[in-house]
């Protein structure tokens, strides 16, 4: 009867580790189109050059979106990892955008929300990977 609660637990926890992935990956990306959106309808470009933009910002959140599904599905078999590749990649993403010229204090209160989501992310991953080891050890 334990062993039923600790499964039930175990999924629960996994699935809460990639959901928080997933989650921070999609509205990493619709937060980035609707920025560009704002920020470029400030300026009246040209519409060659408008086009490439938008090309390459799709293409950008191609990659991001891609890079944190890449992490949702490894979270199903190996959880801590893909929990800590997403909140690494996520802030290589930051300080890129530093890099190319951002504010670190720039969206601060998203960044500290989309890293808390991560790091509870890693959380449920560690207890799913303890629970797992405790049914391990029940079959043993």
């Amino acid at each position: 009867m334990e062993d039923a609660g600790k499964r039930q637990e175990l999924t629960a926890e996994l699935k809460s580790a990639r959901y928080w992935i997933l989650a921070v990956g999609i509205i990493l990306v619709v937060f980035t189109v609707i920025m560009f959106e704002v920020e470029i309808g400030k300026y009246d470009l040209p519409a060659d050059i408008l086009a490439k933009a938008h090309t390459r910002l799709a293409i950008l959140c191609a990659i991001v979106l891609a890079f944190f599904v890449g992490c949702f599905f490894l979270a199903r078999v190996k959880p801590v990892l893909g929990c800590v590749l997403a909140l690494i990649g996520y802030w290589l993403l930051q300080f890129w955008d530093l890099y190319e010229g951002g504010s670190i204090t720039n969206g601060i209160v998203i960044k500290v929300l989309f890293t808390m989501a991560l790091v509870k992310g890693i959380k449920s991953a560690s207890r799913a990977e303890q629970l797992q080891s405790e049914l391990g050890k029940v079959f043993e």
